[in-house]
């Protein structure tokens, strides 16, 4: 579930792809990936059939696009000697044929461009993040090449656990400091009372019972909660994602790293508001969303069986 041997760049023929596969270079150069794969899926029903027909074209269009992707490719990609580098553009459904390629091809990190859509359809990024059993990756073209501090949505849950033990794998690669950050709401008994005293003593109440809740978390896994530290913030808003965001921000954070969430009714099998929204395209840090590989394949093999 941590290795990220084979990675997969999903484009979308915008200004957005020359981000993508230049920021692929640097995740190249940091976690020595086997193989890496540039994607590009044409919606069948994207060009009428009789304006195909006529054009005047001796080639497919898929063949058409695969050498201009290729030419972005051979442009901005500076290892196709260093790792196995394929170029793909084919027809079909995006979202259906970029998870089909994730499992047949054991992809480990999707990468997706936080504006990517396919002529402007943002589902295809909420679709493939929603059901993927690769984990992926969101930057916007403004991401910087560097990852220096990860910082790990933290609520004691088994998808904290995942999603800290990838942040600790990316710490390896690249030496990146990892923090924890859990935020929290009052009581909901205690809405509404206006009393600032009170308020600031159940805020206190609640952050000492965070702490236990985390040294408990960290002694099960055998770390050190000195060595990795957690802050706790309170969600005054009902907003979580906006909380994480802004503790990210002002902790000087450059990768947001979350666990997906899956429930156990087929009919849940989605990812969690705050995971969505923290990956939304107003947001510049980029978010790594952690899947559990193994059980999101199970899903996977429910739905389509």
């Amino acid at each position: 579930m941590y290795n990220l041997d084979h990675i997969l760049v999903a484009l979308d023929l915008s200004e957005m792809d020359s981000f993508l596969i230049r920021y692929s270079n640097f995740l190249v150069e940091k976690f020595e990936p086997k193989s890496i794969t540039f994607m590009h899926v044409m919606n069948k029903y994207d060009i009428p059939s009789e304006i195909l027909s006529s054009l005047d074209i001796d080639e497919s269009l898929s063949g058409l696009i695969k050498e201009e992707i290729q030419e972005k490719v051979d442009l901005d990609f500076k290892y196709q000697d260093r790792v196995s580098t394929t170029v793909i553009a084919e027809e079909g459904v995006p979202t259906e044929n970029i998870i089909q390629y994730t499992v047949d091809k054991k992809i480990s990190l999707t990468l997706m461009g936080k504006k990517i859509g396919y002529k402007g359809r943002g589902s295809i990024v909420r679709r493939v993040l929603n059901i993927s059993p690769s984990s992926v990756l969101l930057i916007s073209e403004t991401s910087r090449h560097a990852i220096d501090h990860v910082m790990v949505r933290m609520d004691f849950s088994k998808i904290s656990e995942i999603a800290l033990k990838m942040a600790l794998k990316v710490s390896d690669y690249t030496g990146a400091k990892v923090s924890c950050h859990n935020v929290y709401k009052f009581p909901l008994t205690y809405f509404g009372q206006g009393n600032k005293e009170n308020e600031s003593r159940i805020k206190q109440h609640m952050e000492r019972h965070g702490t236990k809740e985390y040294q408990k978390f960290m002694k099960r896994l055998k770390l050190d909660p000195a060595q990795i530290t957690c802050d706790f913030s309170l969600d005054a808003e009902n907003d979580e994602a906006h909380v994480h965001y802004n503790k990210a921000l002002i902790n000087g954070a450059d990768m947001i790293m979350v666990g997906s969430r899956i429930k156990s009714e087929l009919t849940d099998v989605i990812l969690d508001s705050t995971s969505e929204k923290l990956a939304a395209v107003e947001k510049n840090i980029p978010v790594f969303v952690v899947k559990d590989h193994k059980r999101s394949l199970g899903f996977l093999n429910k739905i389509f069986d």
